[in-house]
């Protein structure tokens, strides 16, 4: 049997629309075994619980990929990422199932290869990055179709406070929210900004991220379909709120606090609200997926 540990992520960061994304200390942990035949799955929602299984497609594509078989296998998750609420659970299925069919034959680990896998199946780079490598990434896919990624150190004293409400969001929808074209000086206006967002977490200048955490892409129409964002928002900014930005498509919204001493303020005042809004202190994970025996 083998596992592997992958932590959730916060992709866009903000102004870094598909392209930033950074890797959490919450965790999903799979465990691979193989079979004689057959396929089981244990800890799954039953929903998940079948052939279609994110996690058991992509360690198929992945043994395709290899040339490699293997003749059954049981897969088991202990998960602590909600599902579809933008902290990447999606991407933690896809890593996995790619270290599954790697370790379950033997591959040497190439997390370049895997992150090039990765970027294949999810079609965007910005949440697989950072729960493979850890940290901070900024990510592409070049003309010729190859995925990059730059990773960057965040200064360990960053206090992520994620909230998260009892409703799903999923990537789809919160796309078809956006519009098809961009204005010109809504696209400078974020682009303008991923450089002193970058650097204010590499330097822990929370004063600079304040002033530059900011987009025009997509957060005007996603926060839309978020139930009470601009409550939560507002609650926030009154506490304690360096920074505040939707975690990838939503429905968690990420709030940086400079006190933890205030946490329990902004628990207290979002208890006040509708939906059931839960507060979790994370920190950066340097390390990213993990291979845990």
């Amino acid at each position: 049997m083998v596992s592997v540990r992958v932590p959730a992520t916060s992709a866009n960061v903000g102004c870094g629309f598909d392209s930033l994304g950074v890797a959490l200390t919450l965790y999903t942990t799979f465990k691979f075994e193989k079979l004689d035949s057959g396929l089981e799955f244990v800890g799954f929602e039953e929903r998940f619980s079948n052939k279609n299984n994110l996690v058991y497609q992509t360690l198929l594509t992945t043994l395709k990929k290899l040339n490699k078989e293997i003749s059954g296998v049981r897969i088991s998750i202990e998960n602590d990422v909600p599902i579809s609420r933008g902290l990447g659970s999606s991407s933690t299925c896809v890593v996995a199932g790619i270290y599954g069919a790697y370790l379950l034959t033997d591959t040497p680990i190439d997390k370049q290869e895997i992150f090039t896998i990765a970027n294949e199946i999810e079609g965007h780079p910005d949440n697989v990055s950072p729960a493979i490598f850890g940290s901070l990434s900024s990510s592409c896919t070049t003309d010729s179709k190859e995925a990059v990624t730059v990773r960057y150190e965040v200064d360990e004293r960053f206090n992520f406070l994620a909230l998260i409400p009892n409703f799903e969001t999923s990537t789809e929808e919160a796309r078809k929210v956006m519009p098809k074209e961009i204005k010109l000086q809504d696209a400078i206006y974020s682009l303008s900004r991923i450089g002193s967002v970058i650097k204010a977490f590499e330097t822990y200048d929370l004063e600079l991220l304040n002033k530059v955490m900011g987009d025009k892409i997509h957060e005007p129409y996603r926060k839309e379909i978020i139930h009470e964002y601009h409550e939560v928002r507002e609650i926030c900014e009154k506490i304690d709120s360096s920074a505040f930005f939707i975690s990838g498509s939503g429905s968690t919204l990420m709030n940086i606090v400079s006190d933890t001493n205030n946490i329990e303020k902004i628990k207290t005042e979002l208890a006040k609200l509708k939906y059931n809004w839960q507060a979790i202190l994370l920190k950066v994970d340097k390390e990213g997926t993990v291979v845990l025996n």
